[in-house]
């Protein structure tokens, strides 16, 4: 048939403006890690495959936003940084029933080249989790069963992504504890054995390699291996970040519940007598279980977040740099305290400050409720550079109009002690030019550690250049040969902890390389004075508390100010009964804060994604172990009115969840304490009536 010239018109324009205009939105899309048709169609196509090998109702997540959910971790990275080095967005992420998964999977993404990347309850900062080519998430944290508990020879078996909370939990009905925990107890245990073992207790009973007994892995190509602790490739699995295999299984020693729980508080007037103490105290035959040092900046943040809290205006910790020791049995806390005469730290007065210290030692991340936001480094370094490195920290940071607080957790490492130093400072993310400048002074921070002889704690992406001062060149070298021989293609977790490859021919990463980053943080150093002027010119007003927006006529602003102050820490996953069920973070406080920004960032969602945030009990059991006190029920509220108004009322989703909650009422009333009401599910349009648990009381 011709074309008649009316026709031929709209060709020729088609062919010179749509087209090129079509190849650009799609040119937009990748680059802003978006899918196109064609990657949605692969999605499709995977999702279809995989599900038909593994176990049934084993879940995989396709949706933009469900995926996008698992690019991050507790660092909120800038988005034009984040888009330049890597694509974040998996293709898929799957969520294991078994052993047996896993291998499939791993032997899966083998055959088809596309990289895995391990994921636990991602509370960590430095990207260990986050995928860096797209590739499959495997998430393990619906793994959480506590297998076994053997009494006799003090022992538990778990899954990987059991959390520390649950873990002691069963071992407490049996008059057990854990040797050892991070300081987040809603962290998995995998996840902890991945990215460094040192927190609380590590003073007397060493770091998580010391604990574990033996491991059940899969490796990189599908096999599954069991190591015990004698077994010298136990030791790659440890603080390595998922290089070498997917951990299954774990068997850790544990240890009698102690009797007894004493904690003594000293005060010092000066740094110099605190970091004395602490070097004299390794040296002494005293055993406390655990030791910290808090400078006087933490104990400022203690009084605020106490006053804001309790609304009382007394104190309750004394403004100096301070040491809280906790002992497990009275005589060892008595010999220590009638070992203090003539010592230069005394013994604070106040024993309530001791003990709300060490009530609150499992909430790390509570000054960002101060907000809007907070950033930190964590380091180990050398004892005996440990003044020298606070003291250059300090001046850096007056630099920038910044005051950090100083936390030192000392560990027993082996046969010496590790000071694990944590630098945290109140930041606003954004304002995006400020931000930057506070993960620089983040890197300079690190950089000094390294020059003190320390190393980072956690490598993941963020600290890869750093990765030559954690392990000696030959400890390095082994691990990059072992590595090859059983990663040959590189598919998991890869462009990470060893090298840096980004996008773009790899050219954008180049500033990460060890050489190149070497020589810009050097120079921002010599520029510090500079930068730190420029920081504090633009740095936003400090807030030294946070007065919490209404929801009936500010619940925009509610939102917007509580997912700026969530620390993503996942503490509210591991007790969401809605999470338990489903296994979709979507139902999760994290996740819903995430949402409610990405609405107000005008990011295109689902109807199912939007309307699967309406599986919720509002128990409140979120809030109870919310690191930083968010009104979390009262922000729910206010997003599940948004999304009712903008994708209509989520019926079908409600009453399908109403009818699994009638079916596991015996499950919800033994583990979370929560009694199911008596209802018919037609009773229920559109909203899953609230549930709370009997005799709740919120105890912080």
């Amino acid at each position: 048939m011709g074309l008649n010239l009316r026709k031929t018109y709209k060709l020729i324009l088609y062919i010179l403006v749509q087209f090129p205009l079509r190849r650009l939105k799609l040119f937009l899309r990748n680059l802003t890690d978006k899918d196109t048709p064609a990657r949605k169609h692969q999605i499709d196509c995977l999702a279809q495959e995989l599900q038909s090998l593994l176990s049934e109702n084993c879940r995989i997540a396709k949706n933009f936003f469900d995926r996008r959910n698992y690019s991050m971790d507790l660092a909120r990275v800038p988005p034009f940084m984040e888009k330049l080095l890597y694509r974040t967005t998996p293709i898929l992420v799957v969520q294991p029933k078994n052993e047996q998964d896993i291998a499939k999977i791993l032997t899966f993404c083998r055959k088809r080249k596309l990289s895995v990347f391990p994921r636990g309850s991602a509370s960590f900062a430095f990207g260990g989790a986050i995928p860096t080519k797209n590739g499959i998430v495997v998430d393990c944290s619906p793994m959480m069963a506590v297998l076994e508990i053997d009494p006799e020879e003090l022992s538990v078996r778990v899954q990987p992504g059991a959390r520390w909370a649950d873990v002691a939990a069963r071992l407490d009905a049996y008059g057990l504890v854990p040797m050892t925990t991070p300081t987040s107890l809603f962290s998995t245990v995998a996840g902890w054995i991945s990215t460094g073992g040192l927190g609380l207790n590590s003073y007397a009973y060493g770091s998580i390699f010391d604990s574990v007994l033996g491991v059940r892995v899969v490796l990189p190509d599908g096999t599954i291996e069991e190591l015990d602790s004698q077994n010298t490739a136990i030791k790659n699995l440890f603080g390595t970040e998922g290089q070498f295999g997917i951990l299954t299984e774990i068997t850790l020693r544990v240890r009698p519940k102690p009797r007894y729980s004493g904690t003594c508080l000293l005060v010092f007037d000066t740094p110099n007598q605190s970091i004395d103490f602490l070097a004299n105290l390794t040296k002494s035959e005293h055993k406390p279980s655990h030791v910290v040092f808090f400078d006087r900046e933490s104990m400022i943040r203690e009084n605020i977040l106490f006053a804001e809290h309790s609304g009382l205006k007394e104190s309750i910790a004394p403004e100096h740099d301070v040491a809280l020791l906790h002992f497990e049995t009275p005589d060892n806390e008595q010999k220590f305290i009638s070992s203090l005469n003539g010592n230069k730290g005394q013994v604070g007065e106040n024993s309530t400050a001791s003990r709300y210290l060490w009530a609150d030692r499992f909430f790390p991340l509570k000054a960002q409720r101060i907000g809007p936001g907070l950033l930190g480094a964590e380091v180990v370094v050398p004892g005996k550079k440990l003044l020298h490195y606070m003291s250059k920290v300090r001046k850096l940071a007056r630099r920038f109009k910044v005051i950090p607080a100083i936390e030192v957790i000392v560990c027993r490492s082996e046969k010496t002690f590790a000071y694990l130093v944590l630098v945290s400072f109140s930041c606003d993310y954004t304002k995006s030019v400020h931000y930057a400048l506070s993960l620089l002074l983040i890197q300079m921070m690190v950089r000094l550690a390294a020059k003190c002889g320390g190393y980072p704690y956690g490598i993941g992406i963020w600290n890869t250049p750093f990765i030559k001062n954690k392990y000696s060149r030959d400890n390095l070298n082994r691990l990059k040969a072992d590595k090859k021989t059983l990663d040959q293609t590189e598919i998991l977790n890869p462009y990470k902890f060893f090298k840096i490859k980004g996008r773009f021919f790899g050219i954008p990463s180049l500033f990460l390389h060890p050489n190149i980053f070497s020589v810009i943080l050097a120079a921002a150093h010599f520029s510090s004075p500079l930068l730190g002027s420029f920081a504090a010119l633009i740095r936003p007003k400090q807030q030294y508390r946070w007065n919490v927006p209404n929801k009936e006529d500010q619940g925009e602003l509610l939102l917007s100010q509580s997912f700026q102050r969530c620390t993503s820490c996942g503490s509210c996953v591991s007790v969401c009964p809605a999470y338990h069920i489903t296994h979709d973070e979507l139902v999760t406080g994290r996740t819903k804060l995430r949402l409610s920004e990405a609405l107000i960032n005008g990011m295109e969602l689902k109807k199912e994604e939007a309307h699967a945030l309406f599986q919720c009990l509002h128990c409140g059991l979120c809030e109870e172990v919310c690191q930083t006190r968010l009104p979390l029920r009262e922000c729910y509220l206010v997003l599940e009115d948004w999304i009712e108004n903008r994708f209509g009322s989520p019926v079908e989703t409600v009453q399908k969840f109403v009818q699994e909650l009638d079916s596991r009422r015996d499950f919800i009333l033994e583990v979370f304490g929560l009694i199911v009401p008596e209802w018919s599910p037609e009773e229920f349009v559109n909203k899953v009536p609230i549930i709370e648990k009997q005799g709740k009381e919120n105890q912080r």
